[in-house]
């Protein structure tokens, strides 16, 4: 991918030059990812036409890559007993007070930050300030601070999350083989269950499964949870006996008829 990536602005430059000979038409404006951090000097080449960054992911993630050489700085002035400093709280970083170093994005911490893919989000969030307006795949509510934070540095933020991609065709039903949807069938109508999922790829701690588990079970909800066999292992002894009544576990659940039926009334 490093060829790719260093080929990247010179592809662009000659597609887009392509294009407008053959329309006969220049373009008007720029609407690009934001990992492609030449599209100001594309802009820029034409006139100055707005350029407009859209930012896939969440406005924590982008905001991050702003903050790219403190952290470095960090890491280098105030190293930890083992060397490496990435215990450290970003306590002065807006909305990323809970968030150690090491926590941060790969790419900040890497060893060569002009490497090709550290050095194109680096050279992102050098340029991005030069966009007319940056989209982000959020909403103010969900990280109020980091927004405000990145509006203090972006010329203009716009909101148009959560996206939510989905194939034109419509695919062939997912199976069901635990019986999820029949079960939130039987809910009374007045019920809403919450619905536990983590991922396939993540099961949470088992202090952390306990503590989940004590608080359905306290608060007596419907509750659906897919749970890997070897987090199940980690339940309360008994939880399975007694929330037999109002819960249900299973290994794996299709997670977009679930979320999409009207007895759902919580996602963890």
């Amino acid at each position: 991918h490093e060829e790719f990536i260093m080929a990247m602005p010179g592809n662009y430059q000659k597609a887009i030059a392509e294009a407008e000979a053959e329309t006969g038409t220049k373009f008007g404006c720029f609407l690009a990812d934001a990992f492609l951090w030449f599209g100001g000097d594309l802009a820029a080449e034409r006139g100055g036409v707005p350029w407009i960054a859209l930012w896939t992911a969440g406005s924590c993630s982008l905001s991050a890559h702003f903050y790219t050489d403190f952290v470095r700085s960090l890491v280098a002035a105030s190293p930890t007993a083992n060397g490496n400093g990435l215990e450290q709280k970003l306590k002065v970083i807006p909305g990323m007070s809970e968030v150690s170093i090491g926590e941060m994005p790969g790419e900040i911490l890497a060893e060569d930050l002009q490497a090709p893919f550290p050095g194109m989000i680096y050279n992102m969030a050098l340029k991005l300030h030069g966009a007319n307006a940056v989209v982000l795949n959020s909403f103010q509510k969900l990280e109020p601070t980091v927004t405000d934070d990145l509006r203090s540095k972006l010329q203009k933020v716009f909101h148009i999350g959560p996206m939510i991609l989905q194939a034109a065709i419509p695919k062939p039903p997912i199976s069901d083989e635990h019986n999820c949807i029949p079960w939130l069938d039987s809910l009374p109508p007045e019920s809403r269950a919450v619905y536990l999922s983590f991922g396939s790829g993540l099961t949470p701690p088992p202090g952390e499964i306990v503590a989940l588990a004590e608080a359905l079970e306290a608060k007596r909800a419907p509750f659906l949870w897919s749970l890997k066999p070897h987090g199940v292992k980690h339940l309360p002894e008994g939880f399975l006996e007694r929330t037999k009544e109002f819960g249900k576990i299973v290994p794996w659940a299709p997670q977009v008829q679930v979320l999409s039926h009207p007895g759902i009334g919580a996602f963890v």
